[in-house]
C-alpha cells in the first residue's frame, strides 16, 4: 500500500477496507529522523505493516498519533509506530477507555491479539492545537457523527481531515444529537472547507480543490441529504448504504 501525497508534506494511504485514510503529516527533522503526526492508522495488520515499512523507507518516525473520533476503525495502532502520545478529545477518549472491549470486538474474531491492547489506547486533550513538534495542526470539535469527533486543519498545507464527515461514499450519519446536531457540526466545519486545498474524508476519495469533486461540492452534497434525507433518491452514496 503506497500513500499519495496531497500536499507538500501530507500523505495520505487508502485501505482496501471501505477506503478508508490514512494521513500523514510530515514534521520537523530530528536526529531520529523526520517526525511525522499519524492520524487514523487503518485498517488491516498487513496495512498497518505497510505503513510502519513506508515511514521506515522515508526516514520517518511518529512524533505524534491522532484519532478523530472512537470508532473502531479510527483508534487502531502498531507496535512500529513506537511509543509516542496517541490523542483525541477529551470525550472520544473517554468513550474509548470505556468500550475497549466492543471496539476490539467490531474488529472481528481474527483481530491479532497482539494489536488489542492497542486499539482505543488514545490520551484526551482539549487544546485547540494538536500537541506535537512540527507545524501548526488545528483542532475543530464537534458531535455530529459521534460524540468528541474532530477534524484536524494543517494551517501550513490548507488541508482539513474530516474524519467519518464529508465523505463522497458514506452518506451523513447522525448520532444522537440527530439531524440537526450534525448540521450544527457541518457549519462549525465550513469555514475550514471553504479555504481548504484539499480534504480528507475518513473513507472515501480526497476532494482537491479546483476539480469537479471539490471540498465545497462535498459540503454541498451532505447539506443537501440533510435537507430531506428521505427525498435524496439522486444521492450516489446511498448505494452504499446498508439495507
Amino acid at each position: 500500500m503506497e500513500p499519495r501525497e496531497f500536499a507538500d508534506g501530507v500523505w495520505v494511504f487508502t485501505s482496501r477496507a471501505m477506503c478508508t485514510t490514512t494521513t500523514v503529516v510530515a514534521g520537523r527533522r530530528t536526529a531520529a529522523g523526520r517526525s511525522v503526526l499519524l492520524v487514523d492508522p487503518a485498517w488491516e495488520p498487513d496495512e498497518l505493516v505497510g505503513i510502519a515499512d513506508w515511514l521506515d523507507r522515508n526516514g520517518m518516525v511518529v512524533g505524534a498519533g491522532w484519532a478523530t473520533h472512537a470508532h473502531y476503525d479510527h483508534v487502531l495502532w502498531h507496535p512500529r509506530f513506537g511509543a509516542a502520545p496517541r490523542w483525541a478529545t477529551t470525550a472520544a477518549a473517554t468513550y474509548a477507555s470505556g468500550h475497549c472491549a466492543s471496539l476490539v470486538a467490531g474488529l472481528g474474531p481474527d483481530w491479532p491479539r497482539d494489536l488489542a491492547p492497542l486499539v482505543g489506547a488514545v490520551t484526551g486533550w482539549d487544546g485547540d492545537e494538536v500537541p506535537w513538534d512540527g507545524p501548526l495542526v488545528r483542532v475543530v470539535r464537534h458531535s455530529a457523527h459521534c460524540p468528541g469527533h474532530s477534524a484536524l486543519w494543517v494551517e501550513r498545507a490548507e488541508v482539513l481531515i474530516a474524519g467519518d464527515m464529508l465523505s463522497d461514499i458514506e452518506i451523513p450519519l447522525p448520532d444522537s444529537e440527530g439531524i440537526s446536531g450534525y448540521l450544527r457540526g457541518l457549519r462549525l466545519l465550513e469555514p475550514w472547507v471553504r479555504r481548504a486545498r484539499v480534504l480528507v474524508p475518513g473513507h472515501g476519495r480526497v476532494a482537491v480543490r479546483g476539480e469537479a469533486d471539490s471540498p465545497e461540492s462535498r459540503l454541498a452534497l451532505d447539506l443537501a441529504y440533510l435537507s430531506d434525507p428521505a427525498r435524496a433518491t439522486g444521492d450516489p452514496r446511498l448505494r452504499n448504504a446498508p439495507e
